[in-house]
């Protein structure tokens, strides 16, 4: 009576330590929870980055080939004006200002 006893006991304990590596354990359920949710972080910022190279190369094509485009550039970003262009500049009265 005994021996089935502490086999009874021996098993129960082997159950739950097999159950706890199982779930908490290096290669356990949690860690792959954890793991598919990092992945699926890695995935969405992949993706973004790849939208954003794409836009890149599409730009870069532009520079190459659109005369228009580098000039709207220089215009915009650097402020260039083509020779004897004259430039206006107007001071815009602010919305709710006192005059």
């Amino acid at each position: 009576m005994r021996k089935k006893k502490y086999f009874l006991i021996l098993m129960i304990s082997l159950f739950v330590a097999l159950g706890l590596l199982t779930f908490f354990g290096e290669k356990g359920v949690i860690r792959l929870l954890r793991l598919q949710k990092e992945l699926e972080e890695i995935k969405r910022r992949n993706q973004k980055i790849e939208e954003e190279n794409q836009k890149l190369r599409e730009e870069v094509k532009r520079l190459q080939s659109d005369k228009r485009y580098i000039e709207e550039i220089a215009r915009k970003e650097l402020g260039l004006v083509k020779e004897d262009e004259i430039i206006y500049q107007f001071d815009i009265p602010e919305k709710g200002g006192s005059r």
